[in-house]
């Protein structure tokens, strides 16, 4: 009698064992996919930081380059010439 009482225990502790690792695989799971979202929402700033100043470096760049456009493309005064 007293092995089927061994046995009974010893299932009984591995059914707990089994309970309490499903629960912590589920919320390591909701864990993870939680920092992955995280992680990739952390990405896509940093990349639309990125690419915000870059878009603002090529305005500046366009602004400096039609202002020097409009400098060419303005007429001459009767003293100026041009010079090659």
């Amino acid at each position: 009698m007293e092995v089927i009482t061994e046995y009974a225990d010893h299932r009984a502790e591995l059914e707990e064992r089994i309970r309490s690792l499903e629960s912590e695989q589920t919320t390591l799971l909701t864990e993870i996919s939680s920092l992955k979202e995280k992680l990739t929402t952390l990405e896509l700033e940093r990349h639309a930081t990125s690419l915000s100043n870059e878009v603002e470096a090529l305005r500046t760049e366009k602004a400096v380059l039609e202002e020097k456009v409009a400098t060419y493309s303005s007429p001459l005064s009767p003293n100026e010439s041009y010079t090659v």
